[in-house]
Parts: structure tokens; sequence; C-alpha cells
């Protein structure tokens, strides 16, 4: 018997694929991922760049995660692999920005990872996937334990574990992967809570609770509603940890207030926030963005000293719009923006840079916000506009094919390669939705109306091949060569 055990034992050794770590977080690569991920039932995968800044923001969160998931009883193991090295793989499972990250239950079965991005929210979401999608909760002990280590705990009370309204719960919560849920029967509890069919939300902050009742048919949506709503302060603070519950989450429009945290108006300013997120919850999602998010307060160009300000953001199927309100923060123009807001009363407001010749002097057409109806709405040309970011680089890699295309076009009138910074630049044009970087539009010279976005590969030969199909001018781009090459007819 013992032989036959250890022969087991090293017949298993050697079917483990081997790996290496960094800082307990396993390393991929096309060689071992099928392997790797194949002997492991539940594995999530980093699929990053060395360039990428946010992947170097994650780095420290993801190994904290990692050495905390692997020092439980029942270890449990996050990966990571380069796909600038390993494109057919990131090709593959749709990898299409950084970092990327994706579960995977064996090779067959793999969803996108959307919870947030700090050491807490990960371990959450491997301990949650790793287990019942509710913690089954006996006595007043059980909750103290789940209270105890999270901020929010979502807590089920039925006396019928059978009953619709408990199924309904159970089902969110096997969705709801930011969210630790709880549920139980326990005629204590019940009693304790004053609840036999509904939801408590326990939370540190605000109230530090919140009820919902439940019939049998109550709907799972509206239990999200509740459970969106209540799970998040009445103002939150934006930070790389809390933007995906920000901007990921059920409630679109967002009331965006920049601040100087250190600045004497905070405490004054911090109760007239609480008001009006009290006013309107459910309906928007109040914000506090400090001044030390450099990135958010530049793309919304806010300058410190200008500060407290306020911006309404609507986040919608086209991008997002923006109301700006003007002039100081205080609770009486605050509150009157929202309501205006609400009432449909307001209209975008649209950032640009200036206009100057210089704009259209080069190959590739430099478009602002002010010149947009003039260079790609207002005429019959057909026209491809870039929208890119100044630090973003997958921007930066297709620059020069992008001025190579430009120059190929340079004397084909009917055409424009143009490009527009969009974190300086914003437009309102139906159809256009900029999620990322570099995002590309083209407009047909006769359904300016219609623009279409570009899909199609990033090479020069890719976007010639795409111009020709879709151009609504005909145009021959060797003999406008020709034409505009030193020593043609045309130079007589």
């Amino acid at each position: 018997m013992k032989l036959l055990a250890l022969f087991l034992g090293l017949t298993l050794a050697a079917a483990q694929a081997e790996f290496d770590e960094e800082k307990d977080v396993i390393v991929l690569d096309e060689d071992n991922f099928d392997e790797v991920v194949s002997q492991f039932p539940m594995l999530l995968v980093e699929f990053y760049a060395p360039w990428c800044g946010h992947c170097k923001k994650l780095e420290p969160e993801y190994a904290k995660a990692a050495a905390e998931l692997k020092a439980m009883d029942d270890p449990l193991r996050i990966a990571k692999i380069d796909a600038t090295e390993a494109r057919d793989l990131a090709s593959k499972y749709g990898v299409r920005g950084f970092p990327t990250l994706k579960l995977f239950r064996g090779l067959d079965s793999v969803t996108d990872y959307e919870s947030g991005r700090s050491a807490g929210d990960i371990v959450k979401y491997m301990v949650k996937k790793s287990g019942p999608p509710a913690a089954t909760v006996a006595a007043q002990a059980d909750v103290d334990g789940l209270t105890e280590k999270n901020d929010v705990v979502v807590l089920g009370l039925f006396s019928d574990a059978e009953s619709a309204a408990a199924k309904t719960f159970l089902g969110l919560a096997a969705k709801m992967d930011d969210q630790i849920f709880g549920i139980t029967s326990a005629p204590e509890l019940l009693e304790q809570y004053g609840m036999s069919s509904g939801v408590v939300i326990l939370k540190k902050f605000d109230e530090g609770k919140a009820e919902f009742a439940m019939e049998d048919t109550t709907t799972e949506a509206a239990l999200k509603g509740f459970v969106t709503s209540e799970s998040l302060p009445l103002v939150i603070e934006f930070s790389q940890e809390t933007a995906p519950k920000i901007f990921g989450g059920e409630i679109k429009t967002h009331v965006l207030t920049f601040v100087d945290k250190e600045a004497d108006y905070m405490e004054k300013l911090s109760a007239d926030l609480n008001v009006v997120a009290k006013e309107y919850k459910g309906r928007a999602l109040s914000v506090l963005v400090p001044s030390s998010e450099s990135r958010v307060v530049d793309y919304f160009g806010v300058k410190t000293e200008d500060m407290p300000r306020t911006v309404i953001a609507q986040m919608g199927e086209s991008g997002m719009k923006k109301y700006a309100l003007d002039g100081n923060t205080a609770l009486e123009p605050l509150s009157q923006h929202v309501a205006a807001y609400f009432a449909g009363s307001l209209t975008p407001s649209l950032k640009s840079e200036e206009p100057v010749p210089e704009d259209m002097a080069a190959p590739v057409k430099v478009v602002k916000g002010k010149s947009f109806k003039d260079v790609v709405l207002e005429n019959d040309k057909d026209v491809l506009v870039e929208f890119y970011a100044p630090w973003c680089g997958h921007c930066k890699a297709l620059a020069p094919k992008y001025d190579e295309l430009a120059e190929k076009f340079e004397g084909v009138d009917s055409v424009v390669i143009a490009k527009m910074d969009a974190t300086a630049n914003e437009i309102d044009v139906d159809g256009v939705k900029i999620a990322g970087f570099p995002t590309l539009y083209f407009f047909p010279g006769n359904a300016k109306d219609k623009p279409v976005a570009y899909d199609g590969g990033r090479e020069v030969e890719n976007f010639v091949e795409y111009l020709e199909k879709h151009a609504t001018t005909p145009f021959d781009l060797e003999a406008a060569a020709g034409d505009a090459s030193p020593g043609s007819d045309n130079e007589l």
C-alpha cells in the first residue's frame, strides 16, 4: 500500500504543470498557459503590458491579494501573463486593453472580472466565487463575523428558505460579485431584525443599516436597485479602488464635486453635499473627487484654483455628457443645478481648445471641439477621425502609421484624415461613443448623421482598403500620389 501511495503521489506530481511565481502570483506564458490553467479548479488571470501605467498601479494590490489567497486554509491562486508576448492568447480571449482580468474555470469557462482593483476587492471576489453565492448564517455571531471583515453585508432573512423571494435573493447574490451576501432562516435572527421576508444591508457608514421588505413577486431588478443604492455611501470619494463601483454601477448620473481636501470649505461643503445626495438618492450618485486624482481632474478640465467645482456627468450609450455648475458650489445653487438637470433644462458643457491655422497644415488634420462641425460634419468629404489621448500607449503606436496614411491621401481632396485630442476637446454628436483610446470613426460624405465606428486593422494597408471600400466619392490613390510627387506635370 505504501508503494502504491508513493507511486500515485509521484504520478500526480509529474502531472502538475511547472510555473514560476513572483510575489505569490503565478507567472504564465504561451508554453505553460493551458496546462497551468487546467490544473486549477479556478484561476484569476491578469493580462498585462509591461509599459501600462494601470498595470503598474495594480501590481502591489494584486501581489497583496495573491499572498492572502495563497495563505488560506483552502488556498486560492491568481496568475498573470504578459499579453504583449502572448499575443495569440490575448486575441483568443478578447483582450482589448490593459490590464484585463479573467476568471478561468478550466479552459472552456471564462468570465470577465468586473469587480474592484484593490487587494480586498480581489480577495472578496475570489472567496465568493469559490463558495456558495450567500453564506449560511445561523446566529448573530455569524453575522458579526461577516460585518467585521466587510464594510457592507447584504443579509437575507426568510422564514421560508424555499420561497420565491429567497430564490430571487440567491439569484442576485450569484450575480453580484462585489458584494458579500448572507442568508438565514434562524427564528432568533428573524425576530431580532424584525423581518420574515426581506433584506437588511449592514454597513459601516451613513446610517449603518437599510431595510427592504420582499414579497414573492419582488423582482430581481428591484432588489438589485436597492442593494446598489444602499451599498455605497451617500457621498463616495473617488479613487482607483472605488472607480469600478462608481462607473460600473446601475446609477448613470453622477454629481462630481472636485475639491482640495485640505481647504477650509470642506466641512460646510460635505454637509451640503450630503443634503443633496440624500434628496436624489437612487437617481444620482454623489462623488467627491480629490485634487490628487490628477487624471480625472484634468479630464474634466478643472483647475485647483476653481475648486470646489461641481459637474454632473451623464453616462449614456453614446458616451458621457457633462453639465458644469457655473459659480460657487453651495447648497442652494447645487440643489438648483441638480433639479434643473432632472427637469431637462440644462445643455451639455463641452470643452475645446482654440483652433489655429496650423491645425490644417499637416497631412493629419487636427480637429478641435470648436472646429469639429466645419472640418468633419458640414461638408461632403469622407472623413476618418481618430479620437486619442496624449498619454495613451496604443495611440502612440498608431501615430506613425496614421501619419503615413494621411500622407498617402494628401492628394485626395475628397478624403480627410483627422485626429482629435479627446482629453482636451469634446463633442456631442449622435452615434459617437468614445469609450477608450484610440477610438476611430468614419463619417461618410453623404451621411454625416450616420458615423461608423471603425473596427478594422491598424496597419496602413487596412485603412487604405477600408477607405477604398467605404468612401462615397471614388478616388484614384495612385493618380493622386503621382499628381502630388516632385517632377509631375503639375509642377510645370
